[in-house]
């Protein structure tokens, strides 16, 4: 990735004085380090010019930054460019300088302080501007490396390495912090680690948003650790998470001389870990609000799109978290493609021309084919229907039904929840305003079945020796899912055993995939009530009366590790379980006066 160099000097305190060498080539000024000035600027490479080739390729981009990759003179470099977007933009440059001078600064810092992080080795900008257009900064690769998340993945099973790893990631943070250096943006991707002989090395990336010269106090120490644990609270056990807090006190402890920017004041894990989750929730909260609102706006993930004359919509071009379960989240699309595909919308719900799956008096569900090259992908199309007058008048003005899905697959998927990926969603406009039909356009799971027909069709083919366990693995799996979903602050009105498909193949081994579908029924409230999580319990056992193999014995296993939590008692079930089971006997009684309705109004259920 980029050259990582640790400083070392007998007085850390004294700064070091940079050797650099200044120059102007054409607009642009440049500032290099000594070692690097001649090769960068003997005109081997047009650093303002560059296009894809064999010495260049592009890494990443976004609107405000590109990352390139450049071999020049038998030596790697990375070259980061950075691009205002807008007045507010150019306002800040005017005031702070160039972007790329403000990165080179951070990085010269943390090599004055012995903090592992990248040296930048040249960094340009176009003068003619004041330092308010494109600026450049230019980075020396390494190899070897992997981004942090990546990296721990690898190791974790590796009591190990793991522990190196966890080591290594505690001292560089804990001095960083005691040296005044606070990296604001400190999630895995922007750390990288490899493993040198016996030990684990660890680089900061991506300095433009650190700040230095300022001690750094328990509230900065919390949100700061909060954003890494934003991810690893996912991925790693909650012992090895104690024992990193616990190695990044004892070195910031050891490191309480290392600048005059350190604090001396002793910290109690037990505050600490506390004062950590919260303000995880508060970055998960910021960080999940700003990928919802990336969804209706124009971005690498996004696009509008008007493909037919009244209709308008959002459709999807890359997947930030592709399903594990379907293709058709994994691929990239184009903005032209899906103009191309979508000129007539409601072709796409045609009986004729697609595999009907639903046809009621509120929707009308198909199955198609996405023309995808080299094979066309499985997808699924919902055409919603308002069946009366007060539920026109809701779809003409209001958001559709379809929209509302939309918004919400795509906030279950920004919370790491299993749901079919939203691939487009399309409303037809009377006068501009006026709502008057809607499609929605979602990825059809593969070698997946409804969890009711897992348990009447699937179950019955396992051997009654093996059901028990394959009963407790599908329980489990339900129940973390119910749990997660409901501490996420979503709430589902009609949480029934067909909206929860399985992927499990046989023969059971491995743990099943659980995915929501039919996001209708889904609300976010933030924090859900003990009401509504019980609500959701008895319209999921209320669709399972009908299976036989889901047993009473199943269920009471299924609502005893589902109350499994603080504050109750292990007798606690008794109450629940009479409280579902009389809510189970109203819904079925409602159910039917329900169905009779239906038949004497539609003639159909």
């Amino acid at each position: 990735m980029t050259r990582a160099v640790t400083a070392s000097c007998p007085d850390e305190n004294a700064p070091i004085r940079p050797h650099w060498v200044d120059w102007m080539a054409g607009a642009y000024r440049w500032r290099a380090s000594a070692d690097h000035a001649e090769l960068l600027r003997s005109g081997l490479i047009d650093w303002f010019n560059l296009r894809a080739g064999a010495t260049t390729t592009l890494v990443k981009r976004n609107s405000h930054r590109d990352v390139w990759s450049v071999s020049c003179g038998g030596r790697e470099y990375f070259a980061k460019y950075y691009h205002p977007q807008s007045v507010s933009d150019r306002i800040k440059l005017r005031l702070r300088g160039p972007a790329a001078m403000n990165e080179w600064r951070i990085g010269a810092y943390a090599a004055a302080h012995g903090i592992t992080a990248v040296v930048p080795v040249a960094v340009a900008w176009d003068d003619r501007r004041g330092g308010t257009g494109t600026s450049l900064l230019v980075t020396e690769a390494v190899r070897e490396v992997s981004p942090l998340n990546e990296y721990w993945l690898a190791v974790r099973s590796d009591p190990r390495r793991a522990a190196q790893l966890s080591e290594a990631l505690a001292r560089l943070i804990a001095r960083a912090h005691q040296c005044g250096f606070q990296h604001d943006d400190m999630h895995p991707g922007n750390i990288l680690a490899r493993q040198r002989g016996d030990t684990c090395e660890v680089f900061f990336v991506d300095l433009h948003k650190a700040r230095t010269a300022r001690p750094v106090g328990m509230r900065e120490i919390a949100s700061n650790l909060a954003q890494l644990n934003q991810w690893f609270r996912r991925h790693a056990t909650r012992s090895q998470r104690l024992r990193f807090l616990q190695s990044y006190l004892a070195h910031r402890d050891a490191c309480a001389s290392a600048s005059p920017f350190a604090r001396h004041f002793r910290i109690d894990t037990g505050r600490l870990t506390a004062d950590l989750a919260v303000q995880a929730d508060l970055h998960a909260n910021k960080l999940w609000s700003k990928r919802d609102r990336r969804t209706a706006r124009d971005s690498r993930y996004f696009s509008r799109i008007k493909p037919a004359p009244g209709w308008r919509g959002h459709v999807l071009l890359q997947c930030k978290h592709p399903s594990p379960t379907a293709l058709a989240s994994r691929l990239t699309y184009k903005k032209a493609q899906w103009k191309q595909w979508l000129r007539e919308p409601l072709a796409w719900v045609d009986p004729a021309k697609h595999e009907l799956l639903k046809d009621s008096h509120t929707a009308t569900v198909c199955k198609a084919m996405l023309p995808v090259q080299p094979d066309p992908v499985p997808v699924i199309v919902k055409r919603h229907l308002p069946r009366n007058g007060w539920k026109w008048l809701l779809h003409a003005l209001g958001p559709s039904r379809n929209r509302r899905s939309w918004k919400i697959a795509n906030m279950l998927s920004n919370r790491d929840l299993p749901v079919a990926a939203p691939l487009m969603v399309l409303e037809r406009y009377v006068a501009r305003f006026v709502r008057v039909d809607s499609l929605l356009m979602t990825e059809f799971v593969q070698d997946s079945v409804d969890l009711e027909t897992f348990l009447t069709r699937d179950l019955a083919q396992v051997s009654p020796d093996r059901q028990r366990k394959v009963k407790n693995q599908l329980i489990d799996a339900v129940v973390q899912l119910l749990k997660t979903f409901y501490e996420r602050g979503f709430v589902h009105r009609d949480l029934k055993a067909p909206n929860l498909l399985v992927v499990w193949p046989a023969p059971y081994t491995t743990p099943p995939l659980l995915t929501f579908i039919d996001m209708d029924g889904i609300n976010h409230v933030r924090h859900t009530t003990e009401t509504q999580q019980l609500r959701g319990v008895v319209r999921l056992c209320a669709s399972l009366l009908s299976s036989p193999a889901c047993t009473a014995s199943d269920k009471l296993r299924f609502l005893k590790q589902f109350l499994c939590g603080p504050g109750r008692t292990p007798a606690a079930w008794k109450m629940y379980w009479r409280t579902i089971y009389g809510r189970v006997c109203t819904k079925m009684a409602d159910k039917e006066i329900r169905r009779q309705w239906k038949l004497a109004n539609y003639g159909r259920v």
